[in-house]
């Protein structure tokens, strides 16, 4: 793909690493809450469809209609709206032509959240190609939540982007798997261009991540099992291998191209007064 082919492209994807690695906010862990995929899935959606109804005349954004479109079982669906709502992430408010009607409601904090990813994408593109898509994206969290619901309409007709890439997929099932593999990945660039490495112990990243330190161990395991890390050798760091590396880099380009496109229409669908951002 031509984003790899440029040299500029490298560097952007350890940028990318090392936003993701940012250690959390202080305060209730919704980091934590959303590192996972099933439940920044329903995020997701939640925010989609919230933009949808919003900006383009979709079915009203309530709970049945994210139960029937989640990911995880209507339980669990509505206990992770119930956990949004009791920390000011989302406002159930009832529609003013019925009030029986209760909308979802996403709170800028929460689309700014789910959107760290999908905006550093942006960025990442803007830094190969000398584009300016992110500003606007970062700025303004109504145009970021319209790249959502631009995004969620695209995923519900072909797919998601990351069903592409097993191990990237694989890792983001587990709680703050995604965070561990990008961890791996930095390490892996720091190494090879000499620089201080992001520290790999069980402890570290338990802290960092929030999560236990059997957990970190237990998501390695995995990782390892899938063909991701070289086989281990001692109390050495683990490195991951130039498969799993191959894979991280396709799955940038492809997310990077996939945000950069919905940016730009996110924005011209906003600059044409197709709706208020």
């Amino acid at each position: 793909m031509a984003l790899r082919a440029d040299a500029r492209f490298r560097q952007t994807v350890v940028h990318y690493c090392e936003k993701m690695v940012e250690p959390a906010p202080a305060g209730w862990p919704v980091r934590k809450l959303l590192n996972q995929l099933e439940r920044y899935y329903s995020a997701y959606m939640l925010i989609g469809q919230y933009y949808g109804w919003r900006n383009h005349g979709a079915s009203v954004p309530n709970l049945s209609r994210l139960q029937a479109t989640s990911g995880q079982s209507p339980r669990q669906t509505a206990s992770f709206c119930a956990t949004l709502e009791a920390r000011d992430l989302i406002c159930v408010e009832a529609l003013a032509t019925d009030r029986r009607q209760k909308i979802l409601r996403p709170a800028d904090s929460l689309i700014r959240e789910v959107g760290r990813s999908c905006a550093a994408f942006v960025e990442s593109y803007d830094a190969v190609t000398g584009s300016a898509l992110a500003p606007p994206i970062e700025q303004d969290a109504g145009l970021l939540g319209e790249m959502i619901y631009l995004s969620a309409t695209r995923v519900r007709g072909s797919g998601t982007v990351i069903a592409e890439f097993p191990m990237v997929l694989a890792l983001s099932g587990y709680d703050c798997g995604y965070p561990l593999l990008v961890a791996l990945v930095l390490t892996h660039y720091r190494r090879k261009s000499g620089n201080d490495k992001f520290s790999l112990t069980h402890s570290a990243l338990a802290d960092r991540f929030q999560v236990s330190e059997s957990h970190v161990g237990n998501v390695f395991g995995r990782l390892r099992q899938a063909g991701g890390l070289v086989p281990a050798r001692g109390a050495a760091d683990p490195v991951v291998t130039e498969e799993l590396i191959d894979e991280f880099e396709r799955w940038c380009s492809a997310e990077m191209a996939h945000y950069a496109q919905l940016a730009q229409r996110a924005r011209t669908l906003s600059d044409s007064s197709h709706f208020h951002a």
